[in-house]
């Protein structure tokens, strides 16, 4: 399953010619300048949790240009001491929920049920690999509880209202750092009609871990009134693996749907965003979008099956990430 295929969507409602697509990436789509997102002043990049920001727009046609800043798709780098924290605390944390979820159903006497607070995987878009339900940034985990509020409280507080943080991570983060990232984000994606404060209650977010193979059909995750994204904390290394299909591994997300309506409907663009470790994108909630399989990396040895007889994951041929809906 390519990500051509996934972007058609030929078996669905959302099905467009697979002829009719068009792809594009940051060197050929069309950039947008920070200072035009809503002619809102962005606080410095050197006061944030980010080192870049990135800004595209999906057009249709020439004749149908995106003119919404809410169709705009953005995407981040964060600093160095965030992405290598967030790579040595959250991935162990997000293989072993991995394992225990899959190690619960194996165990379950009849079909597991995933919910608030369980390790079982759940089934939405997600072909293979692991999705969690999406409690994940609501509370500690089990291996958080030694993180009291008051110091989740004075971590948040180190990072201002308007973007602001002067802490470096040099110790172990919690997935509360998502929370920041989030909130950071949206402050500098926002539309103006859209409200200024933003909370931690306001962020929801699920793991994913996706091992080869393993790929997300088509879907949306919200409405155009909210923004979506995912942090990207571990992707496999396949620089020396042969034969690597085109766009494998990496998230595609086709032009707005009103754009294309409004538009001779001749061709179907869709963005293409090979992911790396420490990558943000965020996008309209209502953006159709999918992810591509991986080959298994070649100087990555295959896993053996666990006494349950299933897949344990091996962290560098597993991309790791972390989706998010924020109000």
């Amino acid at each position: 399953m390519d990500l051509v295929k996934l972007i058609a969507a030929e078996d669905g409602v959302h099905a467009r010619d697979a002829s009719s697509l068009v792809r594009v990436d940051a060197s050929t789509a069309r950039q947008i300048p920070l200072e035009a997102l809503d002619q809102r002043v962005q606080p410095p990049l050197e006061d944030s949790l980010f080192v870049s920001h990135d800004v595209y727009a999906v057009d249709a046609s020439p004749q149908a240009l995106i003119t919404d800043v809410r169709d705009y798709i953005h995407v981040f780098r964060v600093r160095e001491d965030v992405r290598e924290a967030m790579a040595r605390s959250l991935v162990p944390l997000a293989l072993r929920k991995f394992r225990r979820g899959v190690e619960d159903a194996a165990r379950a006497l009849g079909e597991a049920i995933p919910g608030p607070g369980s390790d079982v995987s759940v089934q939405r878009s997600n072909r293979g690999g692991y999705q969690s339900y999406a409690d994940l940034l609501d509370s500690s985990d089990d291996e958080e509880e030694d993180a009291t509020d008051d110091g989740n409280a004075k971590r948040r507080s180190d990072i201002e209202a308007d973007g602001k943080t002067s802490k470096r991570f040099d110790g172990d983060i919690k997935w509360a750092i998502v929370n920041d990232i989030a909130i950071e984000a949206r402050s500098r994606v926002r539309a103006k009609t859209q409200r200024e404060t933003c909370t931690p209650r306001d962020v929801y977010g699920w793991l994913n871990v996706n091992a080869p193979g393993d790929y997300n059909r088509l879907h949306a995750h919200d409405d155009v009134d909210r923004w979506s994204g995912v942090v990207y904390l571990a992707v496999p290394d396949l620089s020396r693996t042969l034969e690597v299909p085109l766009d494998a591994g990496s998230l595609g997300i086709r032009a707005p749907s009103a754009l294309l309506a409004r538009s001779d409907a001749s061709a179907t663009p869709y963005f293409v965003h090979a992911p790396a470790r420490g990558d943000v994108v965020v996008f309209s909630g209502a953006a159709l979008h999918a992810v591509a399989p991986f080959p298994h990396p070649i100087d990555v040895p295959k896993s053996e099956l666990s006494s349950f007889d299933v897949r344990v994951p091996d962290a560098r041929a597993s991309r790791v990430s972390v989706a998010f809906n924020v109000d």
